[in-house]
């Protein structure tokens, strides 16, 4: 081969004349390797990779798809996500809730706005874009600790409720967070009273005379809300049928008011066989609505009662608890009480609406244990021959 600057004759494969010493090769340069973090594990199973310097998230199904695609980001191949606008968690809440008007009831509107107004609110100016799982560990760790407007710590079913709120608005918004990341308070049971069968009965035997009886007897013997009772007129019972249609309810409104609305969900609405107990009391009721006392006044009837007869002292929805539980001893099967109570998912009524009786789990237990010790004492005769 030729030198490239004296001519002269030089070894095929030179890199350096060794008559000039001019390099006669161009060394070829080293590909630079993308770099991006390694993915992290989202609590819904996908994969996500903060691209910092980009401004961006990449979340995708796989590790190997995540990596690629923040690669291709990096490298440019892939047109970056112009930069969203800033939106405080406030303005977020608010935009959250306006989407949801048309679909809720004004009592969970109500209920979405007391929570933006009484908790995170260290969060409420901060822009959702830069919110970081540490910023959402350190709001709901100042939520567990902070004593609430009575001085009181609050409940750890009120932080857990908060923060499902919270997320819930920001999957909205598409933030995508690791969320149970977030180590919540555990929940205990709220304290209900399950009265026994002799005492469901002094219960029954003492409503006669009482201003509430039939609103009492709706709850316990069919099981229905309160918000569903209030909202019951005379014509809803069908006398000749002998059932009542459940078809609306009445809740709080966004203004403190009570108003009237569709029931809780699309199954809430439902026609339920009533007895002829029931309905020979609703004949004596005027026409129109069948309650007409202040939301609160059925508390007070069902307490009173209680009280002048030695019973447990039970709020109105622990009737409901009492229903559900009612039907788990008799062995109805589920999906009956679910429709008979309005209710869409089993586990609601499972884990939070049945509940067992002392004296069935005691037979229960004793039934468990006959079993095991029968097959004990097979072992053991089996031992001896």
């Amino acid at each position: 081969m030729i030198c490239r600057k004296c001519k002269n004759q030089i070894p095929d494969g030179s890199i350096f004349c060794n008559w000039c010493g001019e390099k006669q090769l161009k060394e070829r340069k080293k590909k630079e390797e993308i770099k991006v973090p390694t993915p992290r594990r989202l609590g819904s199973g996908r994969w996500t990779i903060q691209l910092r310097a980009e401004g961006q998230s990449v979340t995708e199904d796989t590790p190997e798809l995540c990596i690629a695609k923040a690669k291709a980001i990096r490298a440019g191949f892939l047109q970056q996500e112009k930069h969203k606008p800033k939106l405080t968690l406030s303005d977020a809440i608010d935009q959250y809730i306006d989407s949801r008007r048309a679909t809720v009831s004004p009592s969970t509107v109500q209920t979405y706005q007391k929570k933006k107004r009484l908790y995170f609110q260290e969060l409420m100016n901060k822009d959702i874009y830069g919110l970081t799982e540490k910023m959402l560990r350190d709001a709901v760790n100042d939520l567990t600790t902070k004593p609430g407007a009575k001085g009181e710590k609050l409940s750890a079913k009120t932080v857990n409720d908060a923060y499902k709120f919270l997320v819930t608005v920001l999957q909205y918004h598409k933030i995508n967070l690791d969320y149970k990341s977030v180590s919540l308070p555990q929940v205990q049971a709220s304290p209900f009273a399950v009265l026994t069968a002799d005492e469901q009965a002094r219960l029954i035997k003492a409503l006669p005379g009482n201003p509430c009886e039939v609103e009492i007897l709706l709850a316990l013997w069919l099981g229905l809300r309160r918000s569903e009772i209030m909202a019951l007129e005379k014509k809803d019972f069908d006398f000749k049928h002998k059932t009542v249609t459940i078809s609306k309810a009445v809740v709080r409104g966004e203004n403190g008011d009570y108003v009237e609305k569709g029931t809780k969900t699309a199954l809430s609405a439902r026609v339920i066989a009533c007895p002829d107990y029931i309905l020979d009391r609703v004949k004596l009721r005027p026409e129109g609505k069948l309650y007409t006392y202040d939301a609160n006044y059925i508390l007070k009837c069902l307490h009173r009662v209680c009280q002048e007869n030695g019973l447990p002292p039970v709020r109105l929805h622990d009737l409901r608890h009492i229903n559900s539980s009612v039907g788990l001893l008799l062995g109805i099967p589920d999906k009956y009480v679910m429709e008979r109570n309005g209710w869409k998912l089993k586990d609601t009524m499972v884990y939070r609406y049945t509940h067992t009786y002392s004296e069935e789990k005691k037979k229960a237990d004793e039934t468990f244990n006959d079993y095991f010790n029968g097959l004990l004492k097979e072992k053991i005769a089996t031992a001896d021959t």
